[in-house]
């Protein structure tokens, strides 16, 4: 245990608190996971027509994500999360105190559209803080953080869902608010690597090495043409995993009604606690292992736990395969998220990932209106739903597969023991 605890030692001070302010935030963050509950038992919208509102909400986020990245990469990234927290709070708030309505959907999708701008400046500053050496270590560390939040987050979801919906919007205002405020106090710019150009040429991989800032992203991605492709097949590979958060509370919904609700908030509590548990060990299991074989191993893991989901709504089943899916969520993250920070110029992080987010987005919002029309074609056929995307994470795995000896003849230092 200590072994595994001391590999997150050595950090700067900013991706310590980075990680309190993910673990704050996440506890807050119950509200999304139960969206889909409150459009369906709070609102009365059918299944096809609630996913297909959640992916229009999607889809008119895709500029924030892209001015996001601008944002991250022209402004002060600490103070571009601290003028988007605040507006974040507001909106919380606010649905707390009006009638729920669709209006408070929208106040809700608001509030998340503030976060997507920000996401890219709170995903840089990761990287800014850490070296490309300690570059998987910090985000592991701030995917733990998230999660020892949720495990919290999405147990108190379930216990206030039914009678106190108003109160959960309230504390995820107030746990943003906390976030912010450990920002605005302990994460100083001046102490980023980015800041020190000696520390640059230490710390930083020469593929990180920053350029001309008028330099387009997308010369840069041209330059490195695998970033591309893994970027799309990337997309392609979280349609599975999107499908969970709609199709599992609607599958649970039909059979349990508002119950379901609670399952669905101690599935998530679950997930939370696996990451926690598992994230240290194979952070240090499949450290030799490069970005690629990481995300590979991860995706099998996550089509498996669909099998699961598949089957039946046993409670047993429905546990065994979270269990399994959230074994699969660790090692991706652990191999994905650190992959283009240290294949991409510093000076051009927050463009890439606004990029990133967008593209994401557009396949998450995909997936949404597939769902949705799938949900009406097969008149909620959810065995059915879940085959099709099983069938599309299993070949995404093969696809990645062939993207391993272009990678290593782009990035061959990276692959140096």
């Amino acid at each position: 245990m200590k072994h595994l605890l001391s590999q997150y030692a050595g950090l700067k001070r900013e991706i310590y608190i980075l990680f309190f302010g993910k673990l704050v935030t996440a506890m807050g963050s119950f509200v999304w996971p139960m969206l889909t509950f409150f459009l369906t038992t709070k609102l009365g919208l059918s299944d096809g027509t609630s996913t297909l509102l959640i992916a229009t909400a999607s889809v008119l986020s895709f500029p924030a994500a892209l001015l996001g990245g601008k944002l991250a990469d022209r402004f002060s990234r600490k103070k571009i999360i601290i003028v988007f927290d605040f507006l974040t709070i507001g909106f919380y708030l606010l649905a707390a105190i009006l009638p729920l309505t669709i209006g408070t959907a929208v106040i809700l999708f608001m509030a998340g559209l503030f976060q997507t701008i920000e996401s890219p400046a709170y995903d840089a500053l990761n990287a800014d803080y850490s070296t490309s050496k300690q570059r998987a270590t910090a985000y592991s560390l701030s995917y733990l953080g998230f999660n020892l939040g949720y495990v919290v987050g999405a147990s108190v979801a379930g216990i206030l869902f039914e009678r106190f919906v108003r109160l959960a919007f309230c504390l995820n205002g107030v746990a943003v608010l906390i976030s912010t405020v450990l920002i605005i106090f302990f994460v100083h710019p001046q102490n980023a690597i980015s800041q020190d150009a000696r520390e640059l040429q230490t710390h930083y991989s020469e593929y990180e090495q920053p350029v001309d800032e008028k330099v387009s992203v997308l010369t840069v991605l041209r330059q490195r043409p695998v970033l591309i492709y893994m970027l799309l097949l990337g997309c392609f590979a979280s349609m599975p995993a999107n499908l969970v958060g709609i199709l599992l509370p609607l599958q649970l919904k039909d059979a349990m009604g508002e119950a379901g609700a609670a399952v669905y908030g101690y599935l998530n509590s679950l997930n939370g606690f696996v990451v926690i548990v598992f994230t240290p060990i194979f952070t240090v299991l499949l450290r030799r292992f490069t970005e690629i074989p990481k995300t590979i191993l991860g995706l099998v893991l996550f089509v498996a736990g669909i099998g699961f989901f598949s089957v039946n709504t046993a409670t047993a089943v429905l546990f065994a395969g979270m269990f399994v899916f959230t074994l699969g969520e660790v090692i991706t993250v652990l191999g994905s998220n650190p992959y283009s920070s240290r294949r991409i110029p510093a000076s051009h992080r927050g463009r890439v990932g606004g990029i990133s987010s967008v593209v994401h987005s557009v396949f998450s919002s995909l997936t949404q209106y597939l769902i949705s029309f799938m949900l009406i074609w097969t008149s909620s056929d959810y065995r059915l739903i879940w085959i099709v995307f099983i069938l599309c994470g299993a070949v995404c795995a093969v696809a990645y597969a062939f993207l391993y000896g272009p990678d290593k003849r782009t990035f061959p230092k990276l692959y140096e023991r």
